[in-house]
């Protein structure tokens, strides 16, 4: 998609520019994670290289070595803990009907190395918000202004299961501008920046530091069980890095 500049959260003072980038037009479904999880990937035996990932514009981006320690000591382990909530994971030992389900249970790590192995890497928070806000269109919604349940999957209230969840792409109402599916709800995505108070001027950057001090890694578009507002592009949410829940996944950006 071509970049451009616009407000960030739709708050006129943080602005932010993107240059052009590509963002999965999907989730990263369960089908994708377990060729990622099969091939022997995204473990400590074999974590990604150093500097993998990294965005073009934003030097020191890439995996650290040091993350390798965050990853699960084998397959098995990483296959066990991806079932972190048994009534809403999407993970199964083997494949099954779950495969076009967006995979979830995923940990900040694990997001960023599939993402590194799949030749792409983790939006930044500024890329995502872009696409979603359909750049300088500013929607309140990746699709527009109004919101029902034809366009994305949350407001499950009560005792919310597996069946809250649908297969990634079963909402053409709810496509963004430049026809990306569920960025809005059913499983909110990690971005690569830490949480910080927003700054200005911001041209092509992440958050690398935790500046907040808060350890908590962004995480965007809401999930099944939020509200309106909680799946709205003004809205931003975030979780520590190693957190594993149903509520999130990613989806991954790529350079043109």
């Amino acid at each position: 998609m071509e970049g451009g500049t616009f407000n960030r959260n739709n708050i006129e003072a943080f602005p932010a520019t993107v240059s052009d980038f590509y963002l999965d037009t999907f989730e990263i479904t369960v089908g994708r994670f377990r060729a990622f999880v099969e091939s022997g990937h995204g473990v400590r035996t074999s974590p990604p290289d150093a500097g993998a990932g990294e965005h073009p514009k934003i030097p020191g981006s890439g995996w650290d070595s040091a993350w390798n320690e965050q990853l699960r000591e084998s397959t098995a382990s990483l296959s066990a803990a991806l079932r972190c909530v048994s009534s809403t994971a999407t993970w199964t030992s083997t494949a099954g009907p779950n495969e076009a389900l967006p995979i979830n249970c995923i940990t900040w790590y694990e997001a960023f190395a599939f993402c590194a192995w799949d030749g792409g890497r983790l939006p930044t928070d500024a890329e995502w918000n872009y696409a979603a806000a359909g750049g300088n269109s500013q929607r309140q919604f990746p699709w527009g202004a109004e919101i029902t349940h034809e366009h994305a999957v949350y407001g499950c209230t009560a005792s919310c299961t597996l069946s809250a969840l649908l297969e990634v792409g079963s909402l053409p109402l709810g496509r963004g501008r430049w026809g990306q599916y569920d960025l809005s709800g059913n499983v909110s995505e990690w971005a690569l920046d830490w949480v910080s108070p927003y700054t200005v001027p911001w041209v092509d950057r992440a958050e690398l530091s935790d500046v907040a001090e808060d350890n908590q890694r962004t995480r965007r578009g809401g999930y099944f069980s939020a509200d309106e507002y909680g799946v709205s592009n003004v809205y931003r949410s975030s979780d520590p890095p190693i957190v594993r829940g149903p509520w999130t996944s990613a989806r991954c950006a790529r350079d043109l």
